[in-house]
């Protein structure tokens, strides 16, 4: 008997945990629809509280992107219809009076949705738009008692809250940026990198009748979203995209593109190319075509016009880096033991590979000529000297160091990881001659920038980023993104004498258009020959050249870096000094804004 109790004892017992652990999860993961369930039985009315998407700044404070409330003029259609003589005179005449409607459109509008409780009447209004009828509903103008007769009668009127996103600058780092739409949805950009974070959890507001027939509110409130801070500096981007705008008007390019990092973090400080749109109206963004070319174009063409405009060049498309690979290839020379800094070669203008004679960008030759000297005056010859050296398989473990064909994983959507040759394809005698000097394989400026600084600062290759931290609305830290080391690439001995090499390049090598006064410039110019890729045909396009320059500052300790592209100018399309011109244009306004000090010798 006294095991049968027990028996009953434990049963009871375990039914009442399972009642309970029922219980909570009915009420935690179901509550939400139950309560709706419920209620609905009680004259159940419920509404969205919207959450506000955080907001993006700048690493200074400056609001980049942020979400203003704004309210959508609902009309309850089937409240005014239902005693049509009483309230639709009175809520008509105020809607013209506070909202320009036209009497006879929103009078059709009613009887259209008479059957409806929501009709989406105006959208977007600002709370200045709606301020006064909302004064008027409260009687503040009804000094007469037919007056006020008329605001008890002005019905089925109410404004729903919701956020739009808002872009402060328009243009201003709109590829790094992206934009979100009215569902807080992004594909581009840190608004799409970073949108769980952005985003919040919506609140919803539920009313019932009670049993007295009064109106019972119970509300969950919502939780806004977390802010984002960005390493983009403002006004650093401001000063590339000014650039950006006067060198497209002086030079015509096909192209020019930018990115100012700092070397010793991996933080982007500013990244922009010429392909601009206003972040408030992005589907604007059609240029080259009149408003009738534009609507007469497919769904898809204007989907591939937006797309192209939208992408951000510096991470989704890849180029040959030309001469600008030849530090690299000094370099893995040097690391490797094959040269040292002392090791000489005599430049007679070409080199004979296979059946091939490939030639030095000075057919006379350069004589015979060091490492640094090699650097500076950008002889093709020296480098497929140690690229023969070094031999395929060394060359290719130092494109993959360096992070040349693979993503360097910053935090925007979409980039490309370039084309290099590997065991696969293999590398053959010609290819590698041509890769030594920057032709025959393919990087984006991301990589380009971010290998070029593990160069210059010690060896050390951190992951290139654009965002700082995660801070919740009031400012409370949620997630710091400090630099990470990713590996290191070459010793610092070896950086050195990179570094040396590089401000030969600038005081009497291709690159002296970029010194700047006081300022120890160095950097490596890059000229490659475009490669056709539109499937018409294989081989160089004629008389069409991505010019570009790399180049930091202070040399002896590199703070910033600064990566300048330049497609094609319209009349000398091989003229590196316009590029130079570029970056030397930039690079006068942003040393003085960082504080970098001048530390050339008179």
């Amino acid at each position: 008997m006294i095991i049968n109790l027990g028996i009953i004892y434990a049963l009871i017992v375990g039914f009442l945990f399972v009642l309970c652990g029922k219980i909570v999860y009915l009420n935690v993961v179901k509550g939400d629809n139950y309560s709706i369930q419920v209620l609905q039985q009680q004259s159940f009315t419920s509404r969205v509280i919207p959450y506000k998407r955080g907001d993006i700044k700048d690493r200074n404070g400056n609001v980049l992107a942020t979400s203003v409330m704004v309210y959508n003029l609902i009309i309850d259609s089937k409240l005014i219809m239902s005693d049509e003589e009483k309230y639709l005179e009175p809520t008509i005449d105020a809607l013209v009076k506070y909202f320009d409607f036209e009497e006879e459109d929103l009078k059709t509008g009613i009887e259209e949705h008479k059957n409806g409780n929501y009709w989406v009447a105006k959208k977007e209004l600002q709370y200045e738009e709606i301020e006064e009828f909302q004064a008027y509903l409260q009687g503040e103008y009804a000094d007469t008692d037919e007056e006020k007769e008329k605001v008890q009668n002005t019905k089925g009127v109410w404004f729903e809250k919701q956020y739009k996103r808002m872009y402060p600058y328009n243009s201003l780092a709109c590829s790094v940026l992206g934009f979100s739409n009215m569902n807080n949805e992004a594909s581009l950009g840190i608004e799409a990198s970073y949108s769980d974070e952005l985003n919040g959890v919506e609140g919803r507001e539920y009313g019932y009748m009670d049993a007295e027939n009064n109106m019972e509110m119970v509300v969950k409130d919502a939780q806004n979203g977390n802010n984002v801070i960005s390493s983009i500096d403002m006004n650093i981007q401001r000063i590339v995209q000014n650039a950006i705008d006067k060198y497209m008007a002086k030079y015509e390019p096909k192209r020019i593109a930018v990115v100012v990092a700092d070397p010793n973090t991996g933080e982007i400080l500013a990244m922009g190319d010429d392909q601009t749109f206003n972040l408030n109206k992005p589907t604007s963004a059609h240029k080259g075509y009149s408003k009738s070319e534009w609507k007469k174009l497919s769904k898809e063409k204007q989907s591939e016009v937006l797309n192209s405009v939208w992408s951000n060049y510096c991470i989704t498309d890849s180029f040959e880096p030309g001469s600008t690979a030849k530090a690299f290839t000094v370099a893995a020379g040097l690391e490797e033991g094959v040269i040292n800094k002392n090791t000489t070669f005599t430049c007679d203008g070409y080199e004979k590979v296979d059946i091939y004679k490939i030639g030095c960008h000075d057919t006379s030759g350069h004589g015979t000529i060091d490492a640094k000297e090699a650097i500076a005056e950008s002889c093709n010859d020296y480098m497929m000297y140690i690229g023969r050296q070094l031999g395929a398989d060394e060359f290719m473990k130092y494109q993959a160091r360096y992070g040349f064909g693979m993503k360097t994983g910053i935090d925007l959507p979409g980039e490309t990881r370039g084309i290099i040759y590997d065991k696969e394809r293999g590398m053959g005698e010609v290819t590698l001659a041509t890769n030594s000097f920057g032709q025959n394989f393919t990087v984006n400026m991301i990589q380009m920038v971010s290998a070029f600084s593990s160069l210059v600062n010690g060896g050390y290759y951190y992951e290139p980023h654009v965002v700082k931290q995660i801070v919740t609305e009031d400012g409370s830290l949620v997630k710091n993104y400090s630099k990470t080391l990713v590996k290191e690439t070459i010793t610092k001995e070896t950086s050195e004498f990179i570094k040396k090499s590089l401000r030969q390049v600038v005081l009497t090598g291709t690159g002296t258009t970029a010194a700047i006064e006081g300022y120890t410039v160095g950097g490596k110019t890059g000229t490659a020959e475009k490669v056709n890729t539109s499937g018409t045909g294989i081989g160089r396009i004629k008389n069409q050249y991505i010019l570009s320059f790399i180049g930091c500052v202070p040399i002896e300790n590199p703070e910033v870096v600064c990566y300048t592209l330049m497609d094609t100018p319209e009349e000398n399309a091989e003229a590196t000094a316009y590029n130079t011109e570029l970056w030397t244009y930039i690079m006068k306004q942003v040393l003085p804004y960082l504080g970098i000090e001048k530390t050339a010798k008179e």
